[in-house]
């Protein structure tokens, strides 16, 4: 999937989303009031219930299959590892929840300190790597992530260690891949690994601020990979804005 494509498609999710959370229920209320079920009594629960109890959730369900099929086709067409496509999927399902809270700005209810407290440090890596999967590699000659190997061991390092935040930080992240494949202990054995694997992630402090420290380091590298790869022709692009026209210095 090129970028012209992904970011179409992105942005399509988006709309669908902004709709079902924050317009679906105006939709609901018409639909009410135009079947008259409120002359009957009791005959409108089945409605409400069938459009917001299904219908609302199963919309944005469609938003989130689609961000996360178009992230997954991008990094395959750029001929990224598994590892990335792997590190997608867990930063998306760790983020699964914080969107509906925050169509809850729509209704009034959304709190700034709600928002501090319920960020998952996922949200903000898929968020960072979604921005970077937009630029047009195809059209250029830049590498996906680099080409440097320091600089793809650092972005590794940022994604093992955004990818093992998620997982710790998301209660009941192994009840679905469990019950998927029939296995109800692995559950509680990944239940037992997350309480000390925090502990070890945020350095004791219990804070996110070790992570926000990786994601800063995740982003600067991202970035860092869309300058010139050569030494010599980074050094040029570094020296041009100093250097007098016409000089050889």
């Amino acid at each position: 999937m090129f970028a012209g494509r992904y970011i179409w498609w992105m942005l399509i999710a988006v709309a669908i989303f902004l709709f079902f959370s924050m317009c679906f229920d105006y939709v609901t209320w018409i639909v009410v009031a135009v079947s008259g079920c409120a002359e009957v009594a009791g005959s409108c629960g089945p409605i409400v219930v069938s459009m917001s109890g299904a219908m609302k959730p199963a919309g944005m369900g469609l938003a989130s299959l689609i961000m996360v099929i178009c992230t997954v086709g991008r990094l395959r067409y750029l001929r990224c590892g598994w590892g990335w496509a792997a590190a997608a999927l867990v930063w998306f399902y760790a983020s699964t929840a914080f969107p509906g809270i925050l169509a809850a700005g729509w209704t009034g209810q959304l709190r700034p300190e709600m928002v501090a407290e319920s960020l998952p440090a996922a949200f903000l890596f898929i968020n960072v790597l979604c921005a970077y999967l937009a630029i047009p590699f195809e059209e250029g000659r830049t590498v996906p992530f680099g080409e440097w190997r320091w600089l793809r061991g650092l972005l590794w390092f940022c994604v093992a260690y955004g990818t093992l935040t998620a997982f710790a930080g998301t209660s009941g992240f192994g009840a679905t891949p469990a019950r998927l494949i029939g296995m109800p202990w692995l559950a509680e054995t990944l239940a037992g690994l997350q309480a000390p694997l925090e502990a070890v992630l945020d350095l004791g402090t219990g804070s996110m601020v070790p992570a926000y420290a990786v994601l800063a380091m995740f982003a600067a590298g991202l970035g860092a990979t869309l300058l010139p790869q050569d030494a010599a022709v980074l050094r040029e692009r570094l020296l041009e804005p100093f250097t007098l026209r016409g000089s050889r210095r």
